[in-house]
């Protein structure tokens, strides 16, 4: 008969290898399909007129788990020993370093500058242009 610590190490196993898997499904299929999900809402594809407000909340989600995935997983999986977890995770996380840099400068641009006067602006002290 198995003693109480074999058995709590089995379930502790078994807890972080469904744990690691499940991280592994989410971030390969849900937060693709988030992304997804996203881009239809922002424009519109096939759906009517798109409403980029209303797909914000959902590249905010996909994103913090795009990224918090990886990192979480990277960190179980190396303090549990599993190395090909490790692997795992660690390569999604740099997947992760490389995309979300390059999104984040296709998203955010610098502000306009201020506009030029479209009408005539008189000077004091000295000559205009204005007729």
């Amino acid at each position: 008969m198995p003693g109480r610590l074999t058995v709590w190490r089995d379930l502790r196993d078994a807890a972080t290898y469904t744990l690691l898997a499940v991280g592994a499904v989410v971030w390969l299929i849900v937060v693709p399909l988030m992304f997804l999900q996203g881009a239809l809402t922002a424009y519109g594809i096939g759906l009517g007129p798109g409403d980029p407000a209303a797909a914000s909340a959902t590249f905010t989600w996909a994103s913090w788990l795009g990224a918090g995935i990886p990192g979480l997983g990277v960190v179980v999986s190396a303090t549990t020993r599993r190395r090909g977890w490790t692997w795992f995770y660690g390569v999604c996380l740099a997947v992760v370093a490389v995309v979300a840099p390059v999104r984040w400068a296709q998203t955010h641009h610098s502000p306009p500058p201020p506009p030029e006067p479209t009408h005539c602006v008189e000077w004091s002290g000295g000559e205009s242009d204005c007729p």
